[in-house]
């Protein structure tokens, strides 16, 4: 580990040179080889090269990551499907019958991202897909989309305890000795998955930020960067920020036939119903043929990239068989949809491993995140520790754009320290240790907050994509509008801290975060209009 500011490098120039630049790919590479350039000692080019060939080697076998890839281009390819068949378009001709206004095309936004809350990956790349032809009518520019987009993602999926995030928190959890099985290594004497329902109220960022895109929606909040994107979609009907549109396939012109809804629900629900069988399958559900309930199930479930790669490909399949059966395509068409869809995933697949290539060197070769935890957190009371685990979760995941990194590093420095601090035997009832509600909520929430600001997270990189803007102005639009929740959630985890009452706490936390974080949306929108 090299224990100095030089750690923190490598991301710092990535965010530097991507804002100046509005290119994120360049700054991701300069970003990787300042990485593997400081890990070896800053001396030797060439060992800097091999360090990084190794971790690309290591990112191009690793399987989690191919079934990702696998994942996208089928889901890519599903997209482009959508729209030879004609089902994209009907589902678009039907909605907009009876949307008047910007108001109601925005709330569909928000209305399909809750039903696709098992996973932030396929909740990021079907809506923004689904919903421009709807929102490119009314004008609402691609940023905003973006934003409406990726605040659904990551915020919303970790509080579903159905969801690919609940397994990884509830392993986590046991590997730090959180378990109902009492052994040597045991700190909690606890259901983890139990301790993960409990800490859902107080992940404080994903229900501020829920509460402030529903306010946003619903009064017509507009201010900073946004308000001058939406000015421009009004005046010019540009879309991008008066900018040329990126580069991109424009699955909108794709040759297609009239379809008609079921053209389109038949594949949507096909994803989700695979994916909820795929979690019940892998976890050992007992009408699956294992002997699993449903609940153990979703905690069994180790493999969720697999389940998501199989669900792509038999949604796919089922999907292509459809329009088959229907005559919306012909077998011919097959490798050109793939082909497309390819090409349609090609770039946010390119940034994504260029993202997770440079997470892999912060993390093993700099170990950024546990310099910026050693020195964040430090000697402190542990009535402030919510925030400061908080603000370090936050920081920590901005630098290396991984919040289930941040999670898995986070929770076995977090546990042995309160556990310590509280100075019980071990081991210890949660009823012993209110404060465990909150620390959880705060790296949760510090993950998940970092996860959707971060210029170098992969949802970043999704939620751009699939809106069709550039990441860029993604992020600059949406970080004022995110500002209020990160603000509220700090002072929300202080008044947390020092509560020790589980309903007291949270009930007094919530109130007043909430109430400001919505107060401060509607100054701000005052001020500007």
């Amino acid at each position: 580990m090299i224990n100095s500011w030089l750690v923190l490098l490598p991301p710092v120039l990535v965010l530097i040179i991507a804002l100046y630049s509005k290119q994120l790919i360049p700054a991701l590479g300069i970003g990787i080889f300042s990485a593997g350039y400081i890990a070896t000692g800053g001396y030797n080019p060439i060992q800097a090269l091999f360090l990084i060939g190794s971790r690309i080697f290591t990112q191009i076998t690793d399987l989690d990551n191919l079934y990702t890839y696998l994942f996208l281009i089928l889901i890519g390819s599903l997209i482009i499907l959508l729209n030879q068949t004609g089902g994209a378009g009907a589902f678009a001709t039907l909605f907009t019958k009876h949307l008047r206004s910007k108001r109601m095309a925005e709330t569909s936004s928000f209305l399909l991202s809750c039903t696709l809350f098992l996973d932030d990956y396929l909740s990021n790349l079907t809506v923004g897909h689904v919903m421009r032809p709807l929102t490119d009518t009314f004008f609402i520019p691609r940023a905003k989309l973006a934003f409406l987009v990726h605040s659904m993602t990551g915020p919303l999926v970790i509080l579903a305890p159905l969801s690919s995030w609940a397994a990884m928190i509830v392993s986590q959890l046991e590997n730090t000795g959180i378990t109902a099985q009492y052994d040597a290594n045991t700190k909690i004497l606890v259901d983890p998955f139990y301790v993960y329902l409990k800490a859902i109220p107080f992940i404080f960022y994903s229900l501020f930020l829920i509460g402030s895109v529903i306010f946003i929606i619903r009064k017509r909040i507009s201010f900073g960067p946004m308000k001058v994107h939406e000015d421009i979609a009004h005046k010019e009907h540009n879309l991008f920020g008066g900018k040329t549109p990126p580069h991109t396939i424009d699955i909108q012109s794709i040759q297609s036939t009239p379809g008609t809804l079921s053209d389109f629900l038949v594949p949507l629900s096909s994803l989700i119903i695979t994916v909820i069988g795929g979690i019940a399958h892998s976890g050992g559900y007992y009408l699956c043929g294992g002997n699993a309930t449903f609940i153990q199930a979703i905690k069994n479930n180790q493999q969720p990239f697999l389940v998501m790669a199989k669900a792509s490909v038999i949604t796919f399949c089922i999907s292509v068989l459809y329009a088959l059966l229907r005559n919306r395509i012909n077998v011919r068409s097959i490798p050109t949809t793939l082909m497309q869809g390819t090409l349609l995933m090609l770039s946010p697949i390119i940034m994504v491993f260029l993202a997770s290539t440079l997470g892999l060197l912060l993390k093993n070769d700099l170990r950024t995140g546990h310099y910026l935890a050693t020195i964040l957190i430090g000697n402190i009371s542990i009535t402030i520790l919510p925030c400061m685990l908080y603000i370090t979760s936050l920081i920590i995941t901005i630098a290396t754009g991984s919040a289930w990194g941040t999670i898995a590093l986070m929770l076995p420095i977090a546990i042995p320290l309160i556990t310590s601090m509280s100075g019980l035997a071990l081991p210890i009832t949660p009823e012993q240790l209110p404060i465990l509600y909150p620390v959880l909520g705060a790296i949760f929430s510090g993950a998940v907050c970092g996860d959707h600001i971060s210029p170098v997270s992969e949802t970043t990189i999704m939620a751009a994509s699939s809106a069709g803007c550039y990441p860029m102005d993604h992020v600059k639009t949406q970080f004022v509008y995110a500002l209020p929740a990160i603000i509220y959630a700090f002072i929300a985890f202080i008044i947390a801290g020092n509560i020790p009452s589980y309903i007291q706490s949270l009930i007094t936390s919530l109130s007043i975060g909430g109430s400001l974080c919505l107060l401060t949306l509607f100054i701000a929108h005052y001020k500007n209009n």
